[in-house]
C-alpha cells in the first residue's frame, strides 16, 4: 500500500509539472559509472558520458572524475572535475567545470532518502558564461521492494543562480535502478528540465550503467 501512494504521488507530481513546463525538446542521456573503494572510506569514480538531441545526433560528450569520503555512514563529501565536449558544426568546443557536493542520507523504513547540495560553476554551452556560480540542492527519495532488486526512485533538483540570486531552472527526474550481479547496476529514468524563463523546457530519457571494482 505504501508503495502504491509512493507512486501516485510521483505521477501527480510529474503532471503538475508538465502542465507548467513549455516543453518542446527531446534529449537521451547515456551515462556510464565506474568507481572503486579504498580505506573503506574513499572512492574514486570515473563516469564518461554521451548526451543526444532530438534526432539522435550527438549534442556533447563528457566525462567526469570524482573523488569522495564518507566520515560517516549518513553524510558524504566530493570533488568534481567535468570535461565538457560540445560537437558542433565549425568544431567541437572543450570547457572544464568543477564542484564540490556534500550529501545526507536519512533512511525512512524502506524508503532511502538523501539531500545533496553541489556548488559548481554550472553552464550550458550554447550560449552561457562558464564563470557563473550556482548552488543546486537535489532533494531524492528511493524506494527499497522487499524481496526485489529494482529501486524505484524520485528526485527534485533546483539551480540557484548566485551572481543573480535565482533560480532560474530544476530538474524532476521519476525512474528506477536495478543491481545486476554483485558489483553493477542498470537504471532508466524519465528527466523533465525546466527552465524558469521563456526557454523551452526538455524531455530527457536517461541510461545508465554502473560497475563498482
Amino acid at each position: 500500500m505504501k508503495l502504491k501512494r509512493f507512486f501516485l504521488l510521483v505521477v501527480f507530481s510529474a503532471f503538475i509539472l508538465n502542465v507548467h513546463a513549455k516543453t518542446k525538446n527531446f534529449g537521451t542521456w547515456i551515462e556510464l559509472d565506474f568507481s572503486e573503494k579504498f580505506m573503506k572510506k574513499f572512492e574514486l569514480s570515473f563516469s564518461p558520458e554521451i548526451r543526444l538531441q532530438d534526432n539522435f545526433t550527438v549534442d556533447e560528450y563528457m566525462f567526469d572524475g570524482k573523488f569522495s569520503y564518507k566520515p560517516v555512514k549518513f553524510f558524504e563529501i566530493a570533488a568534481i572535475y567535468r570535461v565538457n565536449i560540445d560537437v558542433k558544426e565549425s568544431g567541437n568546443e572543450t570547457l572544464g567545470r568543477f564542484a564540490f557536493d556534500a550529501t545526507f542520507k536519512k533512511d525512512f523504513g524502506r524508503i532511502e532518502s538523501s539531500l545533496r547540495t553541489r556548488y559548481t560553476n554550472y553552464f550550458e554551452l550554447d550560449n552561457d558564461d562558464p564563470d557563473k556560480k550556482y548552488l543546486r540542492p537535489r532533494f531524492k527519495f528511493e524506494y527499497d521492494v522487499k524481496g526485489n532488486k529494482i529501486k524505484p526512485f524520485v528526485s527534485y533538483e533546483l539551480f540557484r543562480n548566485l551572481a543573480d540570486k535565482e533560480f532560474d531552472k530544476s530538474r524532476f527526474d521519476v525512474g528506477a535502478s536495478r543491481k545486476v550481479g554483485k558489483n553493477s547496476k542498470v537504471g532508466v529514468y524519465y528527466r523533465l528540465q525546466n527552465y524558469f524563463s521563456d526557454k523551452n523546457s526538455i524531455h530527457i530519457l536517461g541510461l545508465e550503467y554502473g560497475i563498482k571494482f
